[in-house]
């Protein structure tokens, strides 16, 4: 499950992430705000909180986060990935060969870092 998360504002949008994701995560909640987020001005900065109970995505979700990320490649300016699994994290560091952006790994501890660093 994917959800925005109230901190969003403008261009710098969070989601939070539990379970297992899906394609329709990407549909209804992902791509939308997304596409809100770039109308507003330019680049984006993301950040992605994953809750302990984050479990990954199936297979048909894996394909279209890989596919969102070239097709995005040069919209990300920065990535925050917070509260990731260490298999996450591996997955974090292939992902910034594929944006232009910064991609950067917080503990949950971190979450308010990760957002001072978001709007800077």
């Amino acid at each position: 499950m994917l959800e925005l998360m109230a901190e969003s504002d403008g261009d710098v949008i969070g989601f939070r992430a539990r379970g297992v994701l899906t394609e329709d995560d990407y549909q209804s909640v992902l791509d939308p705000h997304l596409q809100k987020a770039l109308e507003a001005g330019g680049r984006i900065r993301v950040l992605v909180l994953m809750e302990e109970t984050f479990q990954g995505w199936n297979v048909r979700a894996a394909w279209r986060n890989t596919c969102l990320d070239l097709r995005h490649r040069r919209d990300f300016d920065k990535v925050a990935i917070v509260g990731a699994p260490t298999w996450e994290q591996w997955c974090a560091k292939l992902a910034n060969l594929l944006i232009a952006g910064e991609i950067k790994i917080f503990t949950r501890d971190e979450l308010s870092a990760a957002w001072t660093w978001l709007r800077r």
